[in-house]
């Protein structure tokens, strides 16, 4: 079961900042999950997982009311400062895998195209420059649209399809999606939901699991990945139940 850095060790550290992603690595995480929002002043990606600053930050607003410059001089605390995905990519340097959440809820496909193509800029440079492969990322997001379309934009780009609900149909819509796993949270997780991923072929990825008794659920149900805060501690816990 692999284990994912849910925003960096955003436990013990500012989510989604520098420092969060580097201690993630140092940890041995298997991968790190980061959100962006796209910044229509600057056309770039900023990483944050609510458009509106108030909870992370000492702004108030949303992130389209400020410059670039503006957004990037804001305290995450502990040193740390909001990023860019350019940023955030250039930290990781390829050395795990990535999993790009996308915050929209457009259905607009002219605008969710432009999104995916500033994406794809990015994901290409961080291929030719950065020491990524196309293989150590994923695309997720709750909104489908941007799912489907992004097979077109990014085709060798794996995807993830965000839910917070069990399916009537279980996990078949992500198969029409042609997605490489579905993300559920925990808390609408069932072992009916796994298995049926599982015999579609996709990878049932779990978020946010930090309590003892959500990893135990989680490994008994034999899930393929879960996204922690705290990826350290989950690991020793995993590894002293293997001992035991």
């Amino acid at each position: 079961m692999k284990i994912i850095a849910h925003r960096g060790a955003s436990g013990e550290f500012p989510e989604n900042s520098i420092l969060a992603f580097e201690q993630a690595i140092l940890q041995e995480a298997d991968g790190i999950e980061l959100d962006v929002h796209f910044h229509s002043p600057s056309q770039q990606f900023i990483v944050l997982h609510d458009q509106y600053l108030d909870e992370i930050t000492n702004a108030k607003g949303q992130i389209n009311q400020y410059s670039l410059e503006q957004l990037t001089q804001l305290s995450l605390g502990q040193e740390q400062k909001l990023i860019t995905l350019s940023q955030a990519l250039t930290t990781i340097a390829g050395r795990t895998l990535v999993n790009i959440e996308i915050k929209s809820a457009c259905s607009d496909i002219s605008i969710v195209n432009l999104h995916l193509s500033a994406l794809k800029s990015q994901i290409n440079y961080a291929i030719k420059h950065l020491g990524f492969s196309s293989q150590q990322f994923v695309l997720s997001s709750f909104n489908h649209h941007i799912i489907k379309q992004s097979k077109l934009i990014l085709p060798d780009i794996d995807t993830a399809a965000l839910i917070a609900h069990n399916p009537i149909e279980y996990a078949s819509f992500a198969q029409k999606l042609k997605c490489l796993a579905i993300n559920p949270a925990i808390e609408c997780l069932e072992q009916a939901l796994v298995t049926n991923a599982q015999q579609l072929g996709l990878k049932v990825w779990v978020y946010t699991v930090d309590r003892e008794e959500d990893i135990n659920f989680c490994r008994q149900i034999n899930v393929d990945a879960i996204f922690t805060n705290f990826p350290k501690k989950v690991r020793d816990y995993i590894n002293n139940c293997n001992d035991s």
